[in-house]
């Protein structure tokens, strides 16, 4: 079996589960190869954490780009997370190109209606022109309602996220997955939209009154890796649901710090045993 390598362009927390640190564990489980490009580099995540290191990586995510374009080297797809400037945008839309690369990308801007800490519309223009060259876009509402310029609603209809989901995709992207979506009874929300098959599909989990940084990585990983594998997210989404659920629910019982990360270690025998069974099904199909 040939070996597949990503690149994840992301930050590096030294403290708390979150981005590469959350990410690495579940690209082994899927059996991909990760190559790291550190956008930032941070002594810790900056939710709730005091007196954060933080060292802006652009200087050396560009030498990263520079060897690793002169390599004979054959990766397979380039996923990216928390991008720290215009720079870094225009950098990884170049290498994308020369290596044609398929991109995947989770748009991280905001959250609850506005933009985090150091976005802005300046930055908001970049990343609507890297979801343009995406294959995979995954925003959460505000995202999705910044790069489409609406009015940010945390109460939505299934028909405005459906609209949202392919207006999305006339962007570029052919596979959309709207995240955090509010729903009913105490659930929470994915939108998945396939522009090949015009299919969208609606998936829920129950909502913790407990909210754990992390938890939008998990869900990026895993679905970036049955992308990359060939896997349909569509099938693949009830198997990641179900383990992040399992983890946020053994995290919550434990009173696990929401700052340290999702406790998912004990499950992941488990989700390397699910994924497994997809991938091996996905085989069976091709072969008939």
């Amino acid at each position: 079996m040939k070996t597949k390598t990503v690149i994840l362009a992301t930050d590096i927390s030294g403290l708390g589960k979150v981005a590469a640190t959350t990410a690495l564990p579940l690209f082994a489980i899927c059996q991909l190869e990760v190559a790291l490009l550190p956008t930032m580099i941070l002594s810790s995540h900056t939710g709730g954490f005091q007196d954060v290191y933080i060292d802006d990586y652009t200087h050396g995510m560009l030498a990263f780009l520079k060897q690793w374009q002169r390599l004979e080297f054959d990766f397979s797809a380039l996923v990216t997370g928390y991008l720290k400037s215009d720079i870094q945008v225009e950098n990884l839309l170049r290498f994308k190109e020369e290596k044609s690369l398929p991109l995947i990308v989770d748009p991280i801007m905001g959250d609850k209606g506005t933009f985090y800490q150091g976005f802005s519309d300046a930055h908001l223009d970049h990343m609507r022109r890297l979801c343009q060259h995406a294959d995979l876009v995954l925003p959460n509402l505000t995202e999705a309602c910044l790069l489409l310029e609406e009015s940010y609603e945390d109460s939505l209809s299934e028909d405005r996220w459906e609209d949202y989901s392919k207006r999305l995709a006339e962007l570029g992207p052919s596979k959309v997955l709207l995240t955090g979506l509010p729903m009913k009874e105490k659930q929470i929300g994915v939108a998945y939209f396939d522009a090949a098959t015009e299919e969208f599909n609606l998936f829920s989990s129950p909502a913790l009154p407990q909210q754990f940084f992390g938890t939008g990585d998990i869900l990026t990983t895993l679905v970036a890796a049955a992308f990359v594998q060939g896997v349909d997210i569509k099938q693949a989404l009830p198997v990641i649901l179900k383990f992040i659920e399992k983890s946020l629910a053994l995290s919550f019982k434990e009173q696990i710090d929401p700052k340290k990360g999702v406790f998912y270690q004990p499950y992941l025998g488990e989700l390397f045993a699910d994924f497994q069974a997809l991938m091996e099904e996905k085989d069976e199909e091709t072969n008939t």
